[in-house]
């Protein structure tokens, strides 16, 4: 998620459904059953037949009908904040408080669902002691923290080991971190010891503004070509590109650029998953039922463009629901001034939008990749 982080929308409960508890981190061996939207195939199962995985973000909410969604339509679960370094440890990094990572790990066991590691290093998620700019330090110290972090969680398959190195203001690394001076090394020691730790996971970096088609987006895109480029030159361990994909109106996609960009990324042997896509509905009418169907017609109109690319090999959702949605409850940098946005593919009442539909056709138009 970029610029700012959505804080626990709820307190830990218990929540019955049906007279059967689903609890969270609760009755063991408990699974969820069942499914919201039953009727027709799940978005995995369309995207399966195409080599595809879907993922969403999840913060650990007990909402049974929002754990039926994430069920049933889910291979894959990024926790949006509990995996986060300022969120599973103390600011002087004396003590582990994994709790709510745990329970998220416990319910994706029990309902066979994989996990996505979300994120080993962020520069807005840096408890004191790993705020170092002395670059052993920050070595000695993130090395504690991602042993620590990645056997805990071996079962993890894919980890975002940086989020959002790249500037956006310059074309380099993010100003005012250990990455402005120390980037390439840092980066380099941080995917070499994920590769250590966990040999068999997929090594991802994420970042965001490489979708639109704007003059800031082409300097991104370009900047972090070369950087990949020249990372994986040194021999950094890297094997696929996170592409945010928090789509807004006011900065439209540009298909060719796009298809051109993970072109370039697949030439560089990297895969790409699509991790963190939503529409910010700010610059769209108050009317929701033609907001509706111009938020739908963006989703189709970028999935169209990005799985026309072989190596897409995972497309994820910052929330498959409106409801908790970092944009409704307000921390996305862009705002609507009337009316409550409706970002996601299902509603605050968990029923599925046209932007759901126009997800399954573009799916659907998939042609099966190898």
């Amino acid at each position: 998620m970029s610029v700012v982080e959505q804080p626990d929308a709820l307190t830990r409960r218990t929540v019955l459904s049906g007279g059967a508890a689903l609890l969270l981190g609760g009755v063991a061996g408990t699974s969820v059953a069942g499914a919201a939207n039953p009727d027709g195939p799940s978005l995995k199962e369309i995207a399966a037949a195409r080599n595809l995985q879907i993922s969403s973000a999840y913060n650990g909410w007990e909402d049974p009908r929002l754990l039926e969604l994430l069920v049933r339509h889910c291979n894959v679960i990024t926790p949006e904040n509990a995996l986060k370094a300022a969120e599973i440890s103390s600011a002087d990094g004396t003590r582990f408080t994994p709790d709510k990572m745990d329970e998220i790990a416990d319910f994706c066991g029990r309902n066979s669902l994989g996990l996505h590691g979300h994120a080993l290093y962020w520069h807005q998620s840096l408890p004191a002691w790993l705020g170092s700019t002395s670059i052993k330090d920050a070595e000695r110290a993130h090395a504690k923290l991602l042993r620590y972090v990645m056997t805990r969680y071996p079962q993890i398959q894919s980890w975002d080991v940086v989020n959002e190195p790249i500037s956006d203001h310059t074309e380099g690394y993010r100003e005012n971190t250990i990455l402005s001076e120390k980037g390439d090394a840092f980066l380099k020691f941080l995917f070499t010891t994920a590769r250590q730790l966990a040999p068999h996971a997929t090594l991802v970096l994420n970042d965001y503004n490489l979708s639109c088609g704007a003059a800031f987006c082409d300097s991104k895109r370009s900047t972090l070509l070369r950087t990949l480029e020249r990372l994986l030159h040194q021999g950094t361990p890297i094997d696929a590109l996170g592409v945010q994909a928090h789509l807004v109106p006011r900065l439209p996609v540009v298909p060719k650029k796009v298809q051109a960009f993970l072109q370039d990324v697949s030439d560089l042997g990297l895969d790409v998953h699509v991790s963190e896509m939503d529409v910010n509905d700010i610059d769209l009418p108050e009317n929701e039922v033609e907001r509706d169907h111009l938020i739908a017609q963006i989703y189709k109109d970028y999935l169209d463009a990005v799985l026309s690319q072989d190596n897409v090999k995972r497309i994820g959702f910052w929330g498959l629901t409106d409801r908790f949605h970092w944009i409704v409850e307000g921390y996305a940098p862009f705002k609507r001034g009337k009316g409550t946005p409706r970002p996601a593919l299902f509603d605050q009442d968990l029923r599925p939008k046209p932007a759901f539909f126009a997800v399954a056709d573009a799916l659907r138009a998939d042609p099966v990749r190898p």
